[in-house]
């Protein structure tokens, strides 16, 4: 292939996969209320301190009792599970994986990830590991 053909075609795949990721951006925004906080596989006692999260414009907004937090986010639809990425005012990273699916009750939204960026991205969504988090998020009708 030609060099100018190869770089056109990596070119055109990576328009291709950042179109993907804005359009399954886009797709989650919205104001979700939380139905499920899992902690090391158990039911976490701290999920009434989290009022509701908001996706909009790239960001999470984590709407607590008293502050909010946000964090940037980045996703990658392509892979399977689909990755989320999410980055703190301070930087912090941290890695995780989502499912979003349609329901009767509305678009439901699991974020698996492990608390405080330590450790690797999560393998699913059952948040067994000492120090994975599953959060399973349902929006608002």
């Amino acid at each position: 292939m030609r060099p100018i053909m190869a770089v056109a075609v990596l070119a055109f795949a990576g328009f291709a996969a950042r179109a993907d990721e804005k359009d399954a951006a886009k797709k989650l925004e919205g104001t979700y209320e939380v139905v499920e906080v899992l902690l090391g596989g158990n039911a976490d006692e701290k999920k009434g301190e989290v009022k509701s999260f908001e996706i909009k414009d790239g960001e999470i907004i984590i709407k607590l009792e008293n502050r909010d937090e946000t964090a940037k986010f980045a996703l990658d639809p392509s892979k399977k599970p689909a990755h989320i990425d999410l980055t703190s005012k301070n930087d912090m990273k941290i890695e995780g994986l989502y499912e979003a699916k349609e329901t009767d009750k509305g678009l439901e939204l699991t974020i698996a990830f492990t608390r405080g960026g330590k450790g690797e991205r999560p393998k699913d969504f059952k948040g067994q590991g000492e120090n994975d988090m599953v959060i399973k998020l349902l929006r608002k009708k």
